[in-house]
């Protein structure tokens, strides 16, 4: 293996974990990197004579980082803190198969943990979703490129699309491919030449669905509210890390459509109700505005933009032993983005719109971390809510 360095000074320290998210899809030749006080930024590849091309590559993403128009401006709504448990949660439902890896960022979730999983969908779906008197919806798991397309998806998070194709309809295609797969245990290369160029991408955002479902819309009175769950695929490359970074994931969206004092107001009023949640069930915790991992030049532009209007807060929650926090619930304000590209206005004006996100396999891992695997030893409203939600 070969390791190289390259220095990082021009990037300010805020954005060196973006950094390193993003490095995951700088190259497929870096086979690993890293942070030291000594040595700044390393990257190890396994042939030397590739070192000028990567990190030619690494250089464009530094740069990237490297404009600075507003800095990122942190703002902490929210804080708690309590006494975490010393525990490796992650082992300790590996061991109890109540968590089972299936394949690079899929995991299936069994036990306690499927019913945690069950809770924070349902309590979701009443609590939140019917404070709102949201209506239920039913999407699709893939969605059409066009539809990425016309919200700029793919200029945002080119790296996240797992596209979605199909072999070829033609009778020598499809016998040919079966015959290779018979021959032997399947693999890649079968598909070669063989399949036709994808029309769909698989979800990559719960919320997506519903701004397309509502196209050419004029609403009435003051908007509308949606809920609905989805899986959700990213690729996240060397990213991926247990259930905190996952391929194939569920997200429980509140969505609102409208005029931009409902919009605004209804998102503000969930905010409260997620610091309420945060204390019932004793999180240690931060509320904060964030950006999303913008993969474009302007990243830096757009990412700092995010954060001077708080267009997207996150509930962040400590995993004991980890030295990190992952966020487990999203809020954010699209304004008119998603309501001009489908043309859905209220009266004369084009409508706005936001929407809260509760990463489901997040939760079930931070819960387990914070309190422990026996239920029965959980803070007194986080067992209740267990018990109306979870069970059954």
């Amino acid at each position: 293996m070969h390791r190289f360095k390259m220095n990082t000074e021009r990037v300010e320290p805020e954005y060196l974990t973006q950094v390193g998210y993003a490095l995951a899809f700088a190259s497929e030749k870096i086979e690993a990197h890293g942070f030291s006080e000594e040595a700044g930024l390393w990257i190890e590849i396994q042939d030397p004579a590739e070192e000028a091309e990567v990190r030619g590559k690494v250089e464009r993403l530094l740069e990237r980082y490297a404009r600075v128009e507003f800095g990122l401006k942190s703002v902490v709504h929210f804080s708690q803190t309590r006494e975490l448990p010393d525990l490796d949660a992650w082992s300790a439902l590996v061991e109890k198969r109540w968590i089972v890896p299936v394949g690079p960022g899929h995991f299936i979730l069994r036990g306690d943990a499927a019913r945690v999983y069950r809770m924070v969908n349902e309590l979701v779906r009443v609590k939140f979703g019917g404070h709102f008197e949201a209506e239920e919806e039913v999407y699709p798991g893939s969605i059409l490129c066009s539809t990425l397309d016309r919200i700029n998806h793919f200029t945002s998070f080119p790296e996240h699309v797992d596209f979605v194709s199909h072999l070829q309809s033609d009778v020598d295609v499809l016998s040919d491919f079966s015959a290779d797969c018979a021959e032997g245990e399947w693999r890649a290369s079968a598909t070669s030449g063989r399949l036709n160029p994808p029309g769909f991408a698989i979800t990559p955002s719960c919320c997506y669905h519903c701004y397309e479902a509502m196209e050419g819309w004029n609403l009435d009175g003051s908007g509308r509210s949606v809920t609905v769950v989805s899986e959700v695929h990213r690729y996240e490359g060397r990213n991926q890390q247990g259930l905190s970074r996952m391929r194939a994931f569920h997200v429980r969206d509140v969505v609102w459509v409208g005029h931009p004092r409902y919009v605004i107001a209804a998102r503000e009023e969930a905010d409260r109700m997620i610091v309420d949640l945060a204390k019932r069930w004793q999180l240690d915790c931060t509320f904060e505005n964030a950006n999303d991992m913008f993969f474009t030049d302007d990243y830096a532009i757009k990412a700092s933009f995010q954060r001077q209007q708080q267009a997207k807060r996150e509930l962040k929650l400590t995993i004991p032993g980890e030295s990190r926090s992952i966020a487990v619930f999203s809020s954010n304000f699209h304004a008119s983005t998603f309501c001009k590209a489908f043309d859905i206005k209220f009266g004369r004006r084009v409508g706005v719109s936001a929407c809260i996100g509760f990463g489901l396999e997040r939760w079930v891992y931070a819960l387990f971390a914070q309190h422990g695997l026996d239920v029965g030893d959980w803070p007194d409203g986080l067992k209740a809510d267990f018990q109306a939600f979870g069970v059954g």
